[in-house]
């Protein structure tokens, strides 16, 4: 009997041993998905607001050229449709979309600090809107100029974003210089 009693015992240790690895490994995996989940979401919402911004300045772009005379005899003729609205926004809710599914990952799993970064974000993309919205395209790119500054502080928000992305995934050095002046030139083969 007392061969056998050891005999239940050894296995019962060795079952909640095993099971007790299983349930380490399985939250770790877990914590692992969530982590990932939440880096993905970081690059999704920057490289979304980059993209966004780049639609904004074609819009720009396009409210300068489609202005005016020659536009309204080209929609007269049947040279040119007109903008239509649905059509621009279904064009800039292919992104928004993204940075949206992005942002709310990062509001149910980020830190305080992402959050407010992620805000900022948003707050740096719509101000590029406005500029882009508000400006008649003719103005000189200065640096006075609202479209530049609001890309500037869009630029920022976006990189104060990916350190803190980098702080919270542990990746690599975490305090570099992302807006640096120095470039590497291709080295021949």
């Amino acid at each position: 009997m007392n061969s056998t009693v050891a005999a239940l015992l050894g296995s019962a240790i060795t079952a909640g041993a095993s099971l007790f690895l299983v349930l380490v490994q399985s939250r770790l995996r877990r914590r692992h998905r969530k982590q990932t989940d939440l880096q993905r979401a970081y690059v999704l919402m920057l490289s979304g607001a980059l993209r966004l911004a780049h639609k904004v300045e074609a819009l720009r772009q396009t409210r300068y050229w489609r202005s005016g005379l020659r536009e309204v005899g080209d929609q007269l003729f049947g040279g040119q449709k007109p903008l239509d609205p649905m059509v621009l926004h279904d064009w800039l809710a292919r992104d928004m979309t993204t940075v949206e599914d992005a942002w709310s990952q990062i509001w149910t799993s980020g830190d305080q600090d992402g959050i407010a970064l992620a805000n900022g974000l948003m707050t740096a993309f719509n101000g590029v809107m406005d500029a882009a919205m508000t400006s008649s395209g003719t103005e000189s790119f200065e640096a006075t100029d609202e479209m530049v500054v609001a890309t500037r502080r869009l630029g920022e928000a976006r990189g104060q974003l990916a350190l803190h992305a980098r702080r919270v995934a542990k990746l690599g050095p975490r305090d570099v210089d992302l807006f640096t002046d120095r470039e590497y030139a291709a080295v021949p083969a």
